[in-house]
């Protein structure tokens, strides 16, 4: 999805080729622009005509009168070719319907391009790279979904940090129950899932998402604290999972099972390694912070080294020493 956003923002509202896609779908035409993958994107090309000229917006509109293709290269900055008939040399399966759309699609999935398909009829767009589709939509519509989504976004980022912070306690003293767990994982997923699609409509909107994306700044990325408390508590210490189901649709069997864990066991209590807590100390690297887990294993034995113990450790200095047992011991760090 990466990949295809830094597409998206190559037609964003204020840059040259969305300006020339705004006047094709005013005008009720169709089109079929190719950027890049020159030279292997000749051999799919049979007629039409070679420009290799300056990329105006005005010009692509009128080659957009012709049946054919319009070939722009990969910075979008020359009209290479037009009215080109694209007929795919390598096999490729294809989903959609229309002529246009099946031609892009095969296109995409064959050629290092990215393809986009204006249908005159709906006066949609379409984007395709490799095997991604990707709808644009109208500008009214995306910023009632942006909006509804910096809404949700309150939410859940609210959820998540209240349940974080009913953490510490439990990690240093009681033990956290699994279930609990889950329920800070669950809650982070969905914060993360809907600050990725809000950025998706931040860089769809372009220069009309400028206050979208003052409002994502107000809340922090909590992907690196997410991914902590996974490696804190699964069996195994490893990268998470993706899953290609949303947090929504995943329930507590599924979050235990995936943690290492089996069905039944959400009244379990576990003790954490120690990578959230470790992360509170400013400037104190991950390399040190692994060295830490792996020499006591979790944060109660962790809890009964002493600061000479600690020192001793490579990277760390009497004074990151010190910081470290007081925050294993009051739960601050100054």
């Amino acid at each position: 999805m990466q990949g295809m956003l830094q597409e998206v923002a190559k037609v964003a509202p204020g840059t040259p080729l969305r300006e020339a896609i705004d006047r094709i779908i005013q005008a009720h035409c169709g089109a079929l622009i190719v950027i890049g993958g020159e030279p292997d994107i000749d051999l799919d090309c049979k007629g039409g005509f070679r420009l290799d000229i300056p990329f105006h917006p005005a010009l692509v509109y009128e080659l957009a009168k012709m049946d054919g293709a319009i070939l722009l290269d990969q910075t979008i900055a020359q009209v290479r070719m037009a009215n080109v008939e694209i007929v795919p040399l390598l096999e490729a399966q294809t989903t959609e319907s229309g002529i246009r759309h099946r031609t892009a699609e095969k296109l995409a999935r064959t050629r290092d391009v990215l393809v986009v398909a204006i249908s005159a009829r709906r006066g949609t767009v379409s984007l395709y790279r490799n095997t991604e589709r990707y709808v644009l939509h109208d500008l009214a519509y995306i910023l009632a979904k942006a909006q509804g989504a910096v809404n949700s976004l309150s939410r859940y980022d609210r959820l998540y940090r209240g349940a974080v912070r009913r953490l510490p306690e439990a990690e240093l003293y009681a033990g956290v129950r699994l279930e609990d767990v889950v329920e800070v994982l669950r809650r982070g997923l969905v914060a993360l899932e809907v600050r990725d699609e809000l950025n998706a409509y931040i860089v769809e909107l372009g220069k009309d998402g400028h206050l979208m994306d003052l409002q994502l700044e107000e809340y922090p990325d909590i992907r690196r604290e997410w991914r902590w408390i996974w490696s804190d508590y699964q069996v195994v210490d490893e990268v998470p999972p993706t899953w290609k189901r949303t947090a929504a649709a995943l329930d507590d069997k599924d979050w235990f099972l995936a943690l290492g864990y089996r069905k039944d066991d959400g009244e379990r209590l576990l003790t954490p390694r120690g990578y959230r807590i470790l992360h509170q100390i400013p400037r104190l690297s991950d390399g040190v912070i692994r060295q830490l887990v792996r020499r006591y294993g979790d944060i109660q034995s962790l809890r009964t080294a002493s600061i000479a113990d600690l020192d001793s450790v490579d990277g760390i200095s009497p004074r990151y020493a010190s910081l470290i047992y007081r925050l294993l011991h009051s739960g601050e760090a100054e």
